[in-house]
Formats: C-alpha cells, structure tokens, sequence
C-alpha cells in the first residue's frame, strides 16, 4: 500500500470552500493550544475577541475600519495571484499611495474636498502602481524572483519614508514664540482632505465603498474578461500561454497596476479617514495581512468580504488580548502568521489529490 500524489484538473467550489474553513479551524486549534500554554482557557480568549470585535456597535465600527483596507489590498492580490505572480510588497505600494497622496493635499490645501479627495485616490492609485511595476519588468524580462523585488521594494520606500519624517517632512510647531521640531511626525493634512465618515464612527464610507467596488470588479474582471482569462492561463500554464501568443510580461504588468493601485488607494484612505498625518508607526501590516485574505477569499467578492471582516475583527480582538490577558503584542502577528501557514499549507490539496493504491 503507498500513496500516491495527482494534481487536480479543477477542484469544485464547495471543496474550495471546505479546505479554507478547515485551514482555518486547524489555526484556531493551534492558537487553541498557544493559550493553554500560557495558562488561559482557550474558550474564554476566543469569546472576548468575538465579543470585542463583533458584539458591540463600537467594535462592529472599528472592525469595518481595518476591514477597508485589507479588502482594497487583497482584491488586487488576489488578481495578480491568479498569475502565479506572489506579490508581497503590497505594504510598500500603500505607502507609495499615502505618500503621493500627503504632497497632494500639502501642495493644494485650499482645493475643494470635492476636486481634492478624488485627485488623491487617482494620484494615490499611480503611485502604488507605479512602485509595483518595475518588480514586474524584472520577473518578465530579467526573470528576478518577485518575493523578493516587491519585499525590498517595501524596505527601500520604508527607509525613504523615516528620512523624510526626520527631515523635509517634519513638523515644526509653534508654541509662545518658541518654533522647534522635535517629534518625528508630519503636519496634520489640510480639513479639505479629510474623508467624510459614518457619524458616530471612524468608517470613511468614500474608501468603503472603493473596497467593495474593487472586489466586485476584480472578480468580473478575471471571470468575465478576455485578460481574465489570460491572467488564469499564464497562472495554469505559462508554457501553453506562450504558445497561444500570450504576452506573460503584459499579463503581470497590468496585473501589478491593478495591485499595486488598489493597494496605493488603500493608504489614501489611511491617511485621509484616520490618521490625518504622518507618523514612524504609520504602518501597521495591512498589506501583509491581506495576503491571507486574499488566499481564503480567492477570486469571490462574497469570500473577500467575509475574510476580511473576520480578520478584521482578529486584529480589533488582538487589541482586547493584550489589555484584557496581558498577552504580549506580537501575539496577534503569532496568529496571523498561523493562519496564513495553514492557509498556504492546505493550498496543496486544491492542487492535487492524495490516493492510496495497493
């Protein structure tokens, strides 16, 4: 008797389904386990993170918040995945797009909201795709692995980002007739550039309803499309896709525009409906936690929805984890990174199937 290893034609939806709930259950199980390791009973952690982050209107409000950009950024990964093109400076491109969008309102304070806010998301979009496509260029052309192009490129604008915090970028503050500099932190943008929230709560409805467009969209665009169709076929095959005429340099370079744009409009909404300036801690790890969503939600614009919102929640109940149980704050990054391991783990049988012969 041995097993014997055969790559799937297509696996189902329902089988899809099924293997991405059970990735998810066997990560809560290992987190299961984590806790009781640190003396707390698993239960009880997990009832206060789903009562924090989905029992209350206050936590249902700031779940939507870390939903927003998690679901701009994963829509478009989990478009340039269909490639087999892994895009993982998605992190990198929303900056580019806040960054691009700062100069914007500090250049054109006095323009109105309504000319300011849009310009910030079309400049926000160029910049992130514009940060995303050279990686791009270098896999197709110079065949440079892009894990590791779209990483560094994270890492080189990151840098970039804390020298100008440090310099052109830092604030001088006024107070009596004394003007000094000494807190790394940008000017707050001009109110013109402010997104209009949901009263009552800090959901800046114009970058939510981008979100939900953009995981409309991109499913349309892949199923319904003719470079849908060659996005799916470079990523099944590139060896037939070459042989149909198919351009793979096209393919992942306007696949790395669409990515790299949602994931620039993602920081715009950052900077523009929360956090109004600059800071060191600007980042905060949405375009690597979108990776996982983009992994569970696949190409369904119902399944990056619900991922994100769940995730969402994690990160709004990491919070409650480090208050309530004193739990150390990497505790939260521990389980995201569970998370995205059995998600990729159980990836393998949508690909293949496991028989036992005789």
């Amino acid at each position: 008797m041995r097993l014997v290893v055969e790559k799937r034609t297509v696996a189902s939806r329902r089988f899809s389904v099924a293997v991405r709930v059970a990735s998810v259950a066997a990560a809560l199980l290992t987190m299961a386990a984590v806790f009781a390791g640190y003396g707390l009973d698993p239960v009880r952690v997990y009832g206060g993170i789903f009562s924090k982050a989905f029992g209350t209107p206050v936590g249902l409000a700031e779940t939507v918040v870390r939903m927003i950009p998690l679901l701009l950024i994963s829509s478009g990964l989990a478009l340039v995945f269909k490639a087999q093109f892994w895009n993982i400076g998605a992190e990198g491109q929303f900056l580019a797009g806040a960054m691009a969008a700062f100069v914007v309102a500090t250049s054109l304070p006095d323009l109105p909201p309504h000319l300011l806010i849009p310009l910030m998301f079309a400049v926000g979009f160029l910049a992130g795709a514009a940060w995303g496509v050279p990686t791009a260029f270098m896999r197709a052309k110079l065949n440079v692995n892009e894990v590791i192009t779209t990483l560094m490129f994270t890492y080189i604008l990151d840098w970039i980002f804390q020298w100008t915090l440090s310099g052109p970028w830092k604030a001088r503050e006024t107070v009596g007739q004394l003007t000094y500099s000494g807190f790394r932190h940008s000017v707050v943008i001009t109110e013109n550039a402010w997104l209009p929230l949901i009263e009552g709560t800090r959901v800046h409805w114009p970058t939510l309803a981008l979100a939900v467009a953009a995981a409309i969209a991109a499913y349309l665009v892949v199923s319904r499309t003719t470079f849908g169709y060659e996005l799916r076929v470079v990523g099944d095959n590139p060896e037939a896709a070459r042989a149909a005429g198919i351009s793979y340099s096209k393919v992942v370079s306007v696949g790395m525009i669409i990515s790299g744009g949602l994931a620039g409009m993602a920081g715009v909404g950052e900077l523009a409906g929360i956090q109004h300036r600059f800071t060191a801690e600007f980042l905060t790890g949405y375009g690597y936690d979108a990776i996982i969503t983009a992994w569970l939600g696949g190409m369904n614009p119902v399944g990056l929805l619900v991922a994100n919102f769940l995730l969402g929640g994690l990160v709004v109940g990491g919070d409650y984890l480090q208050i309530k149980f004193r739990l150390p704050g990497g505790m939260i990054d521990m389980f995201n990174g569970t998370i995205l391991f059995f998600v990729l783990a159980f990836e393998f049988l949508l690909r293949y199937r496991i028989r036992i012969r005789r």
